[in-house]
């Protein structure tokens, strides 16, 4: 999932600027149930940055002028293969409420879930698995896969302004497809030795991560902004389409 933060960062940054701008007109049930979608979806980023910055902080502690470079990100990659795994479980586990969430906000955003739990694959379910140890051979090396595919903001307003066209027409709307080819090689073999590909990766990670920080300060902000202590708290129902 650590690959994946710039799509990720890119789907939440359009979706907290849609439901800006349709929150205040809902009921007070449904502002609830729209809430906890929302705040579940924050504190999924809020994992992902924190074990991010773990990550980081490990590698920068493995550091040193013996070790290396490769001898830092492979422990630091090492030490947080589980919470990787957990943030990016508790994106997969949201997807159903948070289409439930943002149907109440807006039939038409509640398809761009479809952009990252369905489309023409399920891409958080691939991208949990894109943190792998290869032990085939003398020495482990860590295979990070890379997205196959990315999606522009662009993207994202055309299958919005289309879908929304199809709800006004009466017509079941499915999201289109909104991918576009990567240009990223499809995966980094970090190994104990080569130093050049693990500064390349943590460059990366970097990148990534900004992406995603932008887009939990937007979150953040909408949450902020838009509900009360109450709704933010709001957790009897489980079901937020019920």
């Amino acid at each position: 999932m650590l690959t994946a933060e710039t799509i990720i960062g890119k789907v939440v940054t359009f979706v907290a600027q849609k439901a800006a701008s349709r929150i205040f007109s809902l009921a007070s049930d449904k502002r609830k149930k729209a809430c906890r979608a929302l705040t579940k979806l924050y504190y999924c980023v809020q994992a992902l940055d924190d074990v991010t910055e773990s990550i980081f902080h490990t590698a920068s502690s493995f550091r040193s002028t013996k070790t290396g470079e490769a001898f830092a990100v492979m422990n630091a990659l090492n030490n947080h293969m589980h919470e990787v795994a957990l943030a990016s479980n508790m994106f997969i586990d949201l997807g159903h409420e948070l289409r439930a969430g943002l149907e109440i906000i807006d039939p038409a955003l509640a398809q761009c879930c479809d952009a990252l739990y369905v489309s023409k694959f399920d891409f958080l379910t691939e991208m949990s698995r894109s943190l792998e140890w290869n032990r085939s051979g003398k020495e482990g090396r860590i295979v990070i896969k890379m997205p196959s595919r990315t999606v522009e903001s662009e993207m994202l307003e055309r299958g919005y302004a289309e879908t929304l066209e199809a709800y006004q027409r009466g017509e079941k709307a499915y999201w289109p497809d909104t991918w576009a080819e990567s240009t990223e090689p499809p995966e980094i073999i970090l190994t104990w030795e080569d130093h050049a590909a693990a500064a390349e990766f943590l460059q990366r990670l970097a990148d990534h991560r900004k992406c995603l920080v932008d887009a939990k300060k937007m979150l953040r902000e909408l949450l902020s902004k838009n509900f009360t202590v109450d709704e933010l708290l709001f957790q009897t129902d489980s079901h937020s389409y019920r």
